[in-house]
């Protein structure tokens, strides 16, 4: 099948995919034959001067029925002490082989991050600024968090340790639709936490999902609206995702009336774009539109894709240093994932084994990973790629270039940058994965099956 040929069949299909937001993903890592050394990922990082930051708190009060991200329910204080104490031991060590780059972004997510103490996160603050005390000067801080996690007194604490960037999920703002997700919390709670966060920081991300369990249009416009009455500057808007070993796929399967067809998760993704643009909203991608201007309004996303190595801290976290993506191992059931997070509590940092599983990227992987990336962010550019790959973008990817021309999917602008159309931004998944490779396909195909 050529390249037309695939999109034109996969978006006459009207079938949804998973929404892009990295490549390859976790699916495609195994384990390692031999633990990674840092020596190696210190040799994929030489030609960056600067580095982005992600630190993984995987601990939460619940799990919500779409779930399938690392973390744990079954925590205690003690847990979370012991887990910050050795976090804070990492963050010094790779201090001593990275902390000469410039901090373009640290992003603490989960998990529900604000679930530590103010102590636990001036521990942490206190650990990256000692280890990492170049900061871009425009550094984006982000910290995750949840409905009824936080109070006022933490927010300051955030607030005052360089935090300019909060993201918190709600999901929905109708009260049976938050039960079906196994959310706990009131709708007032989730309001309180919205208004808490808007009055204290000048960027708060807000997530909500179209297509759950009971949903109906108008109760998607119901929420959708009365979060956009808080003016956050930006938004994220996901299709639910339905995947093995979680409670709403159980649901699904026993009562598949009770949610969108992907058809109709188009139809409410073309009434969205459709608003938050009439709301004065810019499309960043698929999920995302936002009121930031002159720049990225989530750059650790952004630097990460232009390749911008990635320092994944704590367990769950990934790392992305040039051809090498790496993690811990992964597991979805609270007991697994909590040995997991128990055994890095426990065993001090070993330069002769920071990860045991990953993959090691080909150079062809490595860029498609730079073309899908760029296009998922409207923003892939022929001048760039040749710097980085020494290239013509136009050699490399010549017949899924023409195939996207031919179906409207980008346009040139400027005869160098490739952005997606109004169709290309809809069917910018099935864009993407016009260009995984063949290898990490099979490794994705292998690890569902399994």
């Amino acid at each position: 099948m050529d390249c037309v040929d695939f999109l034109r069949t996969n978006i006459a299909k009207k079938q949804l995919p998973t929404y892009v937001y990295g490549y390859p993903s976790k699916r495609a890592y195994r384990a390692f034959p031999q633990p990674l050394r840092i020596t190696e990922v210190v040799e994929q990082a030489r030609r960056s001067k600067q580095i982005n930051i992600y630190i993984h708190i995987p601990f939460c009060r619940y799990r919500c029925t779409y779930c399938t991200l690392f973390l744990t329910t079954r925590q205690t204080a003690a847990t979370r002490e012991s887990y910050v104490v050795r976090l804070a031991e990492h963050i010094a060590r790779y201090g001593e082989y990275f902390g000469d780059r410039e901090v373009v972004s640290i992003y603490f997510g989960g998990g529900t991050p604000t679930l530590l103490t103010q102590h636990q996160f001036s521990d942490l603050f206190t650990a990256l600024d000692a280890a990492f005390p170049k900061r871009s000067r425009k550094c984006e801080i982000t910290v995750e968090s949840a409905p009824g996690s936080f109070d006022n007194d933490l927010l300051e604490c955030l607030k005052g340790h360089g935090v300019n960037r909060m993201s918190m999920g709600i999901q929905s703002m109708v009260a049976r639709e938050l039960a079906h997700t196994g959310r706990p919390y009131s709708i007032e709670t989730a309001e309180a936490g919205i208004k808490a966060l808007t009055e204290c920081f000048s960027h708060v991300n807000l997530d909500l999902i179209y297509g759950l369990r009971g949903q109906t249009r108008d109760s998607w416009n119901f929420s959708l609206g009365r979060a956009l009455d808080y003016e956050p500057q930006t938004v994220s808007l996901y299709p639910v995702v339905v995947r093995p070993m979680t409670n709403i796929m159980t649901s699904k399967a026993h009562a598949p009336e009770l949610f969108f067809s992907d058809a109709e998760k188009y139809e409410v993704y073309d009434q969205n774009v459709a608003l938050m643009a009439a709301k004065g909203y810019r499309q960043e991608s698929f999920t995302r539109f936002t009121k930031i201007a002159g720049g990225r309004a989530y750059r650790q996303e952004n630097s990460d894709f232009e390749g911008t190595p990635l320092l994944g801290l704590g367990a769950g976290a990934r790392s992305y240093f040039g051809q090498y993506h790496y993690g811990s191992d992964y597991a979805v059931d609270s007991s697994v994932a909590s040995s997991i997070i128990n055994a890095f509590s426990a065993r001090s940092f070993d330069p002769e084994a920071i990860a045991s599983h990953g993959i090691k990227l080909t150079p062809d992987d490595l860029a498609r990973r730079y073309v899908l990336l760029g296009l998922t962010l409207s923003a892939l550019s022929r001048k760039n790629y040749a710097s980085v790959f020494g290239r013509e973008l136009t050699a490399d990817f010549s017949e899924e270039l023409k195939a996207l021309e031919c179906l409207q999917l980008v346009d040139l602008a400027d005869g160098d940058t490739y952005r997606l159309t109004h169709s290309g931004f809809t069917y910018s998944s099935i864009v993407a994965r016009m260009f995984y490779s063949g290898t990490i396909v099979a490794l994705e195909e292998q690890y569902q099956a399994a």
